[in-house]
């Protein structure tokens, strides 16, 4: 009877045994998170795999290779499931990607946002939100010929007086090489419109861009303006000169002062003369000679949040992107010549050429995000052309009130909605 019982119970415990095994064999591995899909472009391949080498909670992230110039054309069109979850951008493509929902908001904490250039974050702000996180930054600047000019000098006109004497005693050729040339050049003479009480935008109450308030004419510019007719009479402007010839002057010694950005260190690391790095000396008082401030950076986009990893991808770019470390990391390998965004890392910086062109930008406003710069740009460095181009140039006067007619009646177009189209004629069996 015993032997019996003991058999049942044997029986009864391997059935056991075997469904609890049955359970553990039958119970699916738990999948590994997504992956994060980033898109940069090639140049930036290498910076970005040192930024993301160790994933991000468990989370790998992938770096694909994608050219970045047709990113709101690629991003309409591709498959959902292919699509990339942060993107490397400059953050004048904000407006166009974030006008077509293609990028999402970002929230920076206090503590964020006082670690990075304010003017760089204002630079990806669109509407009444923030849509990237920038990573580095960059401005033009004054470079000065300092054996040709030992001492600096403290106004514009003071530059001005030296500028013409060098050329006036046979040590120079070309005063001022400001660079424009055919199309003009809106980024590069910005620091002298500033200077004279010229903006391109004014601003909202949300702190990013208000089109319609348009400060190419307005009307503490007018009161200066005449300054630019003065400049071209002396000959101290010349539109003709393009960003080759004016950076071959500067470079050859042939002209004592040049405004260019940190893209030209590796050239004047060449040069056989010292040189300074500084603003643009005052020109009006009460106006700063700002300068415009460029900027790129990682925004997310609408797909993480179909993807699932939209609120893991908001806390990479957001929080882990930001710090000292990262953007260290970042900018260790990376070609963009620009100042990391976080203040410390940029203070850390071995570079000081690249720091005192960062040091030049005191007052800088963030370069345009909106896709109506491309024809404010255009307008206000053709009005620079015009009225710098020697003998035959427009009065100031006249040049930029036309180029603000041209942005108004531009604006004024796009705002009328599409004439409906002809109904099609009927199909007559």
């Amino acid at each position: 009877m015993t032997e019996h019982k003991n058999s049942r119970w044997a029986i009864a415990l391997g059935l056991i045994t075997a469904l609890i095994a049955g359970l553990f064999v039958a119970a699916p591995a738990q999948a590994a998170p997504r992956a994060i899909l980033v898109w940069v472009d090639a140049p930036y391949k290498e910076a970005a795999l040192e930024l993301f080498a160790k994933g991000y909670q468990n989370r790998s992230i992938k770096v694909r290779v994608k050219d970045m110039s047709t990113i709101v054309t690629d991003l309409q069109n591709i498959n959902p499931e292919k699509a990339p979850d942060i993107i490397l951008i400059e953050n004048d493509q904000v407006g166009d990607l974030a006008g077509a929902a293609l990028i999402t908001p970002l929230e920076l904490s206090s503590t964020t946002s006082r670690a990075l250039s304010s003017i760089a974050i204002n630079g990806f702000k669109y509407g009444e939100s923030i849509f990237g996180v920038p990573m580095q930054r960059q401005n033009v600047a004054l470079v000065t010929n300092a054996t040709m000019i030992p001492t600096a000098p403290t106004t514009f006109k003071k530059l001005s007086a030296l500028a013409l004497k060098t050329v006036a005693d046979g040590v120079a050729q070309v005063p001022f090489a400001l660079p424009q040339g055919l199309d003009g050049d809106a980024y590069s003479t910005y620091p002298l419109f500033a200077g004279l009480g010229g903006f391109a935008y004014g601003t909202n109450s949300f702190g990013s861009i208000n089109t319609k308030s348009v400060g190419i004419n307005n009307k503490k510019f007018r009161k200066n303006q005449n300054q630019i007719d003065e400049w071209n009479k002396s000959g101290l402007l010349n539109s003709a000169l393009t960003a080759d010839e004016a950076r071959a002057a500067f470079l050859e010694g042939r002209s004592p002062f040049w405004i260019t950005g940190p893209d030209d260190i590796a050239n004047l690391r060449t040069v056989n003369f010292r040189y300074r790095i500084s603003m643009v000396p005052s020109i009006v008082k009460g106006f700063k000679t700002s300068p415009f401030m460029k900027s790129m950076g990682f925004a997310v986009t609408s797909f993480a949040s179909q993807h699932k990893v939209l609120p893991a991808s908001r806390d990479l770019v957001t929080n882990l992107n930001t710090t000292e470390k990262a953007q260290t990391a970042f900018y260790s390998k990376s070609p963009y010549v620009g100042l990391p965004a976080n203040t410390a890392a940029a203070a850390a910086s071995p570079d000081r050429v690249l720091l005192a062109f960062g040091s030049s930008a005191i007052g800088a406003v963030p370069f345009p995000n909106v896709p109506e710069w491309g024809t404010t740009g255009l307008a206000l460095g053709g009005a620079w052309r015009d009225s710098t181009r020697g003998g035959d140039a427009v009065p100031a006067a006249r040049s930029f009130a036309a180029a603000r007619a041209q942005v108004i009646a531009a604006q004024a177009a796009a705002a009328v909605p599409a004439e409906p189209a002809e109904p099609a004629a009927p199909v007559i069996p």
